[in-house]
């Protein structure tokens, strides 16, 4: 009798085993998934006195519960996003309409989107391309900023998204309108960037394009990053006299092979949204998020950006397989007041997950 009833209670215990397995697998399905019809859009040739250029990416909740788009950023102001703002029950559709501002902007077009929604993973990257065709200007117009004795087109060479392994030209044009020829150089650039002007010296009147060549692999950095360049204009070294290289750099996950994606790290985190609560005026406040490395290589923390000289922020460079690390923000209220939102970017060798933002609530009371 008791050999008997040791056998029921296993089999019930299976059967409540079995019951609580598909009560797991049921609760990891459960959840929304944000997926586009496509991920690019080409906008081709568009004039630039046609307005802004307009384009609607659509989406469907292919997950199991409601799909909530928290926000659309974009590495530029030049694009204006808008979406579906309430929730998208699962099988629905809903859109991100991006307005890219042709005005002021001839030459290529190349933005990148980022779609933050509750989905897995928690942001999607949207890219809009093409080529701005310019409208003919007066070269007082055209040429809108001044340097010394020239005047440019434009002052930022935004070279935007960028493989780590690549490198780009971009062109700036610069006309000079006074009397006297001016010879254009280039001082102390950084080794990732080159110039080359043609002609080098301007007569009056005459237009000369200046080449800027940035080279990722030489750069050493992730993510956005800035740089400053400084002309000589003859022999005036002014420091006003500067144009701003921009790019935002980023690791070719499609160059790697199966052998590496299945051996790859995998983050995750335990926590995207840091409720802070309320602090005191000039007091300083410690929280911590654990990162774990889920995958089968190790883990590398490139680089985290806080945006803000309030925060600071103290973790590993790297995370073993199958370990974990605690990322220390440090959040300093001096000076500031009320509602506090934060954000701090961290960038990972994750080809699943390579950039998290997470983001900081604190309210700063007197």
């Amino acid at each position: 009798m008791q050999i008997t009833v040791i056998n029921i209670k296993t089999k019930k215990m299976k059967v409540n085993l079995s019951i609580l397995m598909l009560f797991v697998l049921f609760s990891l399905s459960a959840q929304p998934k944000i997926t586009f019809d496509k991920a690019q859009h080409d906008f081709g040739k568009v004039n630039e006195g046609d307005g802004p250029a307009t384009y609607d990416f659509t989406f469907k909740n292919t997950g199991t519960t409601p799909l909530i788009i928290q926000h659309v950023s974009s590495t530029c102001g030049c694009t204006t996003p808008e979406w579906t703002k309430e929730p998208i029950r699962p099988g629905a559709t809903g859109f991100v309409k991006i307005s890219y501002d042709v005005k002021g902007r001839p030459g290529a077009i190349d933005r990148t989107i980022t779609v933050h929604s509750n989905s897995t993973p928690a942001t999607t990257s949207l890219r809009i391309i093409g080529e701005v065709i310019a409208v003919e200007r007066h070269p007082s117009e055209a040429f809108r900023y001044p340097a010394g004795t020239i005047r440019l087109d434009d002052m930022h060479v935004a070279f935007n998204r960028m493989y780590s392994h690549k490198n780009r030209s971009l062109v700036v044009t610069a006309y000079n309108p006074g009397p006297d020829a001016v010879k254009i150089s280039f001082m102390n650039l950084p080794a990732h960037i080159k110039t080359e002007v043609t002609p080098s010296t301007l007569k009056s009147g005459e237009k000369a394009n200046i080449k800027v060549t940035y080279d990722a692999s030489r750069k050493n950095d992730w993510d956005f990053v800035v740089d400053r360049i400084s002309m000589i204009l003859n022999d005036n070294k002014s420091k006003d006299y500067k144009l701003t290289v921009t790019a935002t750099i980023e690791e070719d996950f499609s160059r790697w092979t199966n052998a590496q994606l299945q051996n790859a790290p995998a983050v995750s985190i335990d926590q995207q949204t840091i409720e802070g609560g309320k602090i005191i005026k000039g007091e300083k406040k410690t929280y911590r998020v654990k990162l774990s490395n889920t995958g089968k290589s190790k883990l590398l923390l490139r680089k985290i950006d806080t945006g803000s000289p309030l925060l600071t922020v103290n973790a590993p460079k790297e995370i073993n397989a199958d370990g974990s690390a605690n990322l220390t923000i440090t959040f300093d209220s001096t000076g500031q007041s009320g509602e506090q939102n934060k954000s701090i970017t961290v960038i990972t060798n994750d080809p699943k997950n390579s950039k998290i933002i997470l983001r900081l609530k604190i309210e700063v009371t007197d």
